[in-house]
Formats: C-alpha cells, structure tokens, sequence
C-alpha cells in the first residue's frame, strides 16, 4: 500500500516550497543591500572624517599683517 498525494496536496505542498525559496532568496537580498548600504555609510563617514581632519589640521602659513591678524 503506497501512500501517494493528491493533485491538491502537491500543488500546495510546490507552492510551499516556491514560497521558502522566494524567501530565503529575499533574506539573502536583503543581506547584500545591508552590507552594501553599510559599507557606503563607513565609506562617506570616512570621507567626511578626513575633510574635517585636513579642514582643522590645515596650517595657514600666511605673514600677520602689521596689528598681528593673518
């Protein structure tokens, strides 16, 4: 005696399984979009940290003028 699904049963039982692979598809989307979007954040607050560093480490090597401002 063999145990054999029904037409229904099947469909549904595909079904099932199309929707756990669209899923674990997604979640590994999702995952590259967040390592993406995490690793232009790191990069733009690089970029921003070493404007500010060059910005306030910049030396002015201008002469004072005769009432001592540059």
């Amino acid at each position: 005696m063999g145990l054999t699904m029904g037409r229904g049963e099947d469909a549904r039982a595909e079904e099932l399984h199309n929707l756990r692979v669209a899923l674990a598809t997604f979640a590994l989307q999702l995952d590259a979009f967040e390592m993406r979007a995490n690793g232009a954040l790191l990069a733009a607050g690089r970029e921003a940290s070493m404007r500010k560093a060059s910005i306030a480490v910049q030396p002015t090597n201008r002469p004072r003028d005769s009432e001592g401002g540059r």
